[in-house]
């Protein structure tokens, strides 16, 4: 391929007899296998000085089209070799199940809701005015009722009635007011503070914890639970409050006009509260299981759209969508019980008002008219027909603030989840730090989490300022490892890391990790503008972030984009290629002037030209800095001071590539016939 179009096709013998770019490619190849074996036959220092002179030349990038790795394999899999294995009591889990509350949402769910944002004051001033509206609404009905009796209309005063209505109407308006105006407000705000403390908590999490979370649960707690908060908890909250008030103001006028009804009130009473029971401890336990079986729904679906193509490409459409299909219907499975479970209610609650309703009336028509004032017969009746209704809302809201109040829960298990180390300590560490760019690791010992085993088993070396050091070994040696301990991407579980005379464990995590550069194998670029990948926290100005471009010889190509540093980048950079992704995030490093620089193989998935400008950027730009490579093929690390030669989490070998060639038992000689035989094999 050559200038996204097909240069030559054919048979490998065919096309490299032909001369042409291939040829080129394969003699880079050569060359750098002439470097391998010239160890054979040569010393250590003309092995070395060669080494230097590819490098200078470039023709060491040519080699990416063999992927040749150190390790045989194609891909660098986690260090911990087994998801199962124990240790002590403990057993390791690659994908943790997800926590389940049972029973009851806990009083303390309620108490962190209702007093979040604004603690207890405004809750007391919002259930005050939600009473007195009840009581001035009770009120103007009897003062309806007691104004206008059949026996005395000659003494009716209408300007006395109509006032009085008047004023406890305009009251009870005002204090309406009073409650629609608090519920929101609460609710947006309580809202408001559940959302930045998950994201907070998220974005401080440790990587154990996006190791065995899926991104769906994460998901699932940001889209269907934070909706719940948002639109729909405050605003079943107030009507409960409304409906609980509303009923007792049912029950009291029923009972004072007709009070041979307080026999019935007991009874009912009981058999109404059993029914909420009964229906709430199974609904609250679907509405959990629902939000469970939500997630790997919204999971399966977001990684099938990110891998259409993959999946398009190997006919593997209908795996997918049965998947997909099996995953909906677990979730519909609960949505239909929760809604059976709402009729069930519903009629049951329906059948107590029509019999609440039946017995007031037999109890005016049955009774003496002495007993019972003939006034409050109308009341009584308006009131004991609205029962059903109130007696419905009054249970059925109850159980839907407790079904979304396990939204709260959910949303509090990731509030509350393990942090990183603190990110800002004042006075940890000078401005000017690191100046030498001198590594040492003491007896470092590193696990993912508390019950997996060490991946890192007293690691121990001294990597001296401005020195470049390439880190060797098979798959699950712990190079990754190394690289992630001293960013403290995971903590260390013992010995120490010491860099310019400071313990970086003693250091704010932005110290330590604005403060060193990292390439990593994969670019990653983030959806927005150019300069907000290069620049993310505006640090830098347009000068000085065109110096970069053009050292990375990018700065045509984006002076020839019409918006030029507010060009916009798609997500993972996907309107950008790799090579020029893989150059951009070069150019993210350079801006912070790094000391201490880390690739991981940064050049192995780029063209020859784009390793080219990578290789003399690093000579160039990172002339006097310490590099540190992870190497998975063997010329990337011939051109280094030291290599350091890690297996199963300890350091085996650390010292030169000519000094460790020298040696034919040496682990890095094995790694280096290994190489050259499986690409002795490939030609």
């Amino acid at each position: 391929m050559k200038d996204g179009k097909i240069s030559q096709a054919g048979r490998y013998e065919e096309i490299l007899v032909r001369g042409s770019d291939f040829e080129a490619l394969v003699a880079a190849h050569n060359q750098a296998m002439q470097l391998v074996k010239s160890d054979e036959g040569r010393t250590g220092a003309l092995l070395e000085r060669k080494g230097k002179e590819m490098f200078e030349h470039g023709t060491i990038g040519g080699v990416e089209s063999l992927e040749v790795r150190l390790s045989g394999s194609a891909d660098m899999s986690m260090e911990v070799l087994s998801d199962t294995k124990r240790i002590g009591d403990g057993v390791s889990k690659l994908i943790e199940i997800e926590k389940r509350e049972t029973g009851r949402v806990s009083a303390r769910a309620y108490r962190v809701y209702l007093t979040k944002a604004y603690g207890w004051s405004v809750l007391i001033v919002l259930l005050i005015s939600q009473v007195i509206w009840q009581i001035l609404l009770v009120l103007s009905n009897f003062w309806i009722a007691d104004e206008i009796p059949a026996d005395a209309r000659d003494s009716y005063d209408s300007t006395k009635f109509i006032v009085v209505y008047a004023i406890l109407n305009v009251a009870s308006c005002f204090i309406i007011m009073i409650r629609i105006f608090l519920v929101p407000v609460i609710g947006l705000k309580t809202s408001q503070l559940f959302f930045f403390q998950m994201l907070e908590s998220i974005i401080r999490a440790p990587m154990s914890f996006f190791d065995t979370t899926p991104s769906g649960r994460v998901l699932s707690r940001f889209s269907s639970d934070q909706t719940n908060i948002d639109f729909m908890l405050h605003f079943y909250m107030g009507i409960l409050l409304g409906t609980i008030l509303t009923g007792i103001g049912i029950v009291v006028p029923i009972c004072i006009s007709a009070w041979p009804t307080i026999i019935l009130v007991i009874p009912l009473g009981i058999l109404y509260y059993s029914y909420q029971v009964f229906f709430i401890h199974s609904s609250r336990e679907i509405t959990r299981l629902d939000s469970i079986t939500k997630a790997p729904a919204i999971y399966h679906f977001s990684e099938t759209i990110a891998g259409i193509e993959t999946i398009r490409c190997f006919w593997k459409e209908k795996e997918f969508m049965q998947k997909n299909f099996n995953n909906l219907n677990s979730n519909m499975k609960m949505d239909f019980n929760n809604n059976s479970a709402n009729e069930w209610l519903g009629l049951r609650l329906e059948e107590m008002g029509v019999f609440v309703l039946g017995v007031t009336g037999l109890v005016f028509v049955i009774l003496p008219s002495n007993l019972i004032k003939t006034d409050y017969v109308g009341l009584a009746l308006s009131y004991a027909l609205g029962l059903n209704v109130s007696l419905f809302w009054n249970v059925w809201m109850y159980c839907t603030v407790e079904n979304k109040m396990v939204s709260v829960e959910r949303i509090e298990q990731f509030t509350n989840i393990d942090k990183e180390a603190d990110y800002i300590i004042k006075d940890c560490v000078p401005s000017n730090w690191p100046s030498v760019g001198k590594i040492i690791s003491k007896r470092l010992k590193l696990r993912y989490r508390p019950s997996t085993p060490l991946v890192l088993k007293g690691v121990t070396f001294t990597i001296a300022g401005g020195h470049k050091v390439g880190i060797v070994g098979r798959t699950g040696s712990g190079k990754s490892s190394l690289i992630l301990a001293i960013f403290r991407l995971v903590e260390p579980a013992g010995g120490e890391i010491i860099i310019d005379d400071i313990d970086i464990t003693s250091m704010r995590l932005h110290d330590l990790r604005s403060r060193l550069g990292i390439i990593p194998q994969e670019p990653v670029l983030f959806q927005g503008t150019l300069r907000l990948n290069l620049d993310p926290f505006d640090a830098y100005s347009d000068a000085e972030i065109w110096e970069v471009l053009q050292k990375c010889q990018l700065d045509k190509i984006v002076r020839e984009k019409p918006e030029r540093l507010s060009t916009p980048v798609m997500d993972y950079g996907e309107n950008w290629s790799l090579g020029q992704r893989q150059l951009l995030c070069f150019g993210r490093t350079l801006l912070k002037k790094s000391k201490i620089l880390f690739l991981d193989e940064a050049t192995a998935s780029v063209d020859a030209q784009t390793d080219r400008v990578i290789q003399e950027l690093i000579r160039e730009q990172f002339q006097n800095c310490t590099v540190v490579s992870i190497a998975h093929r063997i010329p990337t690390v011939m051109d280094s001071d030291e290599v350091l030669v890690m297996d199963a989490g300890r350091v085996k070998e650390f010292d030169s590539p000519s000094a460790l060639l020298a040696k034919t038992d040496s682990l890095f000689s094995s790694l280096v016939n290994e190489y050259k035989a499986r690409a002795d094999h490939l030609q």
